[in-house]
């Protein structure tokens, strides 16, 4: 075994250990100026790696435009878009701020964010909450008054509520929820409905003892209730949190990101830190509401594909049969899994899924195992309009070309 393969090996082992090994918790809910690092005032978080106002997609425009009235910083559509290209507002990867970012991801500095802290390492990581249960909703790039107040609501009575919650309940585990709700259906991506509902029994309690308008208490108990969804941004920074204590160690060829825009799809790899391997964003295929089809959607978008970096989402989509469904039969759900396991290097014990036998999910992906293999990564998501709003769920392909190329840089830093 050559000195180089020796090293890669026993870097991915590493990486593997400290995405196994990580301890999730659920400590606060802070502004995002307040807590995401290099977070700026007239700074828009986005979701996806870099791009600029001019090459952004129309979706995560709309959802930026409306970032901008929110924060006050424009009266109008008008006003805003204006703004937006003069120079004056910085977008910025929510990755590079140890945030994540659903769908479109914009996110303001007084946007309320779920702080998770991995408690073996150290890190924390974000994400803003679940918006709404309705389609029309900022994370999938729409703003109208009904947005507004949606967004005024979680700013001003579910981000003070959920915060005051969990000082009552102190550090809550995560991934305990995660590893329960793998074997009830969820892969934790597509569908959390069983960790929604187990979060939802858990804070219960607690939810009565804090000391909160009777009506707030119940608001928020009933708006948890109806998204379904709820839960998928706690596991969404908990990803996060698990992938970046990963990051950052030579010689590994594993994968610690992958984030979509609309326009360009980028995965980050561990020991390749601090930059971006991107191809064309995808188009989604899946099942479309009402008469919706490709033709309205926007291509591939989001952070959620972090859930495919550490085990959940279509990495475990053998645990969801019935998701399976909506791609055809229960047996696709299997073969997604399948497929995950000949590009990773391990699986997550933490993580094991009934239909398995009870092992864990695949874990690890490798970019030379995606090169010999030709198989990419495979991602549950949701489908959003390009004007805005959500139309469908389906799944989309990491582009090859964001291997080819991490695979040249990692020849070239380590190589020469």
């Amino acid at each position: 075994m050559s000195d180089l393969k020796e090293r890669i090996e026993l870097a991915n082992k590493e990486a593997l250990k400290r995405m196994i090994n990580s301890k999730l918790y659920w400590i606060d809910i802070r502004k995002a100026i307040d807590t995401c690092p290099g977070m700026e005032d007239h700074m828009i978080m986005h979701a996806g790696p870099p791009t600029t106002w001019e090459r952004m997609g129309s979706a995560q425009k709309h959802a930026c435009l409306g970032i901008i009235q929110y924060e006050g910083w424009a009266k109008t559509p008008e006003e805003a878009e204006k703004l937006a290209a003069s120079g004056e507002i910085k977008f910025s990867p929510c990755h590079e701020h140890n945030t994540v970012g659903s769908m479109t991801g914009a996110t303001g500095p007084s946007t309320p964010v779920i702080v998770v802290k991995n408690e073996e390492y150290g890190n924390e990581a974000y994400c803003h909450f679940y918006e709404n249960p309705d389609p029309r909703k900022l994370s999938f790039g729409y703003y109208d008054s009904y947005v507004h107040d949606s967004l005024k609501w979680i700013e001003d009575v579910l981000a003070p509520v959920m915060k005051a919650v969990v000082a009552k309940t102190g550090p809550f585990d995560v991934k305990r929820i995660i590893s329960r709700a793998l074997f009830m259906g969820d892969e934790l991506h597509s569908r959390s409905f069983a960790a929604t509902s187990l979060f939802s029994l858990e804070i219960s309690p607690y939810l009565q003892e804090i000391d909160f308008d009777r009506k707030d208490r119940r608001d928020v108990a009933d708006f948890i209730r109806r998204a379904e969804q709820f839960f998928l941004h706690f596991g969404m920074a908990g990803s996060k949190a698990t992938a970046d204590a990963a990051h950052g160690i030579p010689y590994s060829t594993i994968v610690t990101g992958i984030a979509r825009n609309g326009v360009d799809t980028g995965i980050r790899v561990s020991g390749l830190p601090g930059r971006w391997f991107t191809g064309p964003a995808s188009p989604i295929t899946g099942l479309f509401f009402g008469n919706y089809t490709l033709d309205d959607a926007q291509p591939d978008m989001g952070d959620s594909a972090i859930t495919e970096t550490t085990g959940l989402g279509c990495s475990a989509h053998a645990a969801s049969p019935a998701l399976g469904l909506t791609k055809g039969s229960v047996d696709m759900a299997l073969q997604y899994t399948q497929r995950f396991q000949s590009i990773t290097i391990g699986s997550n014990p933490a993580y094991s899924i009934p239909q398995l036998s009870g092992g864990g999910s695949p874990l690890g992906i490798d970019i030379r195992k995606v090169i010999a293999t030709g198989t990419v990564p495979t991602i549950n998501t949701g489908i959003a309009h390009k004007n805005g709003g959500q139309i469908g769920v389906g799944n989309s392909k990491v582009p090859m070309e964001a291997f080819t190329k991490a695979i040249a840089a990692f020849k070239e830093e380590y190589q020469t």
